[in-house]
């Protein structure tokens, strides 16, 4: 028997992953080793779902012993060999979650197809964590926003923002901080109308659309804006922005 195991970190929760898990049809915006997926049935032991892969291969799988907030197992035979990918989340102290593919082979092919199957592991699992933790870190913005505050801001902003307004100024994270600490620019509310998490990049892009209401220089305001935003994750493990760009919706 071949065996393998990747596993990764997240500060996401059981039940945020598994919610990813149970979308299947969602599975080809955080792993780039998809290019279709249809699921034959509910998400449940024994129902079977239809892979196909970059260079047109096809494969059929069939769910396993599958456990909500846990783990679920999918199953595929190739060419006499057997392949069990197990898919565990495990819950963190911190309320986070430790998620885990796990590997086996069995078949006079093993050795040969183990690499294969999980060459791409690391990177599946590293953009899945970037979708579960995006979201959060675009609601702690908001809020952070809304409220001006600017010592969460401050820990949000990256110290080489790259922000270009609608208006087409760029505005430094001295700049954007001062604002907020001055009081020149208040929300009122910051409504996420729309978000999009988008791409497998290193660099996760989101593009998302908020509805503001507020004041600027003692003039109220109303305005719908659509921003286009790369994160980098700090050192400290916190995501951060380092490019924004907005523009109006008309």
């Amino acid at each position: 028997m071949w065996t393998h195991v990747s596993s990764i970190e997240t500060s996401a929760s059981p039940a945020e992953v598994w919610a990813k898990f149970a979308d299947v049809a969602g599975w080809k915006r955080w792993n780039a080793g998809i290019v279709n997926i249809e699921l034959h049935g509910p998400f449940a032991e024994g129902t079977r779902f239809t892979m196909q892969v970059p260079g047109g291969d096809t494969f059929v799988s069939t769910l396993r012993a599958v456990r909500e907030n846990e783990e679920f197992t999918d199953e595929t035979v190739i060419d006499d060999n057997r392949v069990l990918v197990f898919h565990r989340i495990e819950a963190l102290p911190s309320g986070g979650s430790r998620i885990s593919y796990s590997t086996e082979i069995t078949g006079p092919q093993e050795a040969e197809f183990g690499p294969m199957v999980v060459g791409d592991f690391p990177d599946v699992l590293a953009a899945l964590k970037r979708h579960l933790e995006i979201p959060a870190a675009e609601e702690r913005l908001r809020l952070a926003m809304q409220a001006s505050d600017v010592q969460e801001l401050d820990r949000i902003l990256a110290d080489d923002l790259l922000f270009t307004n609608h208006m087409g100024h760029i505005v430094s994270k001295a700049q954007d901080l001062e604002l907020h600490r001055s009081g020149t620019m208040r929300f009122r509310s910051v409504e996420t109308v729309e978000l999009q998490v988008l791409g497998n990049a290193a660099l996760p892009m989101t593009s998302i659309c908020v509805k503001l209401d507020g004041s600027y220089g003692g003039q109220n305001f109303e305005a719908l804006l659509r921003f286009t935003r790369i994160w980098r994750q700090a050192d400290d493990g916190q995501w951060q922005l380092v490019v924004v760009h907005s523009s109006p919706v008309h």
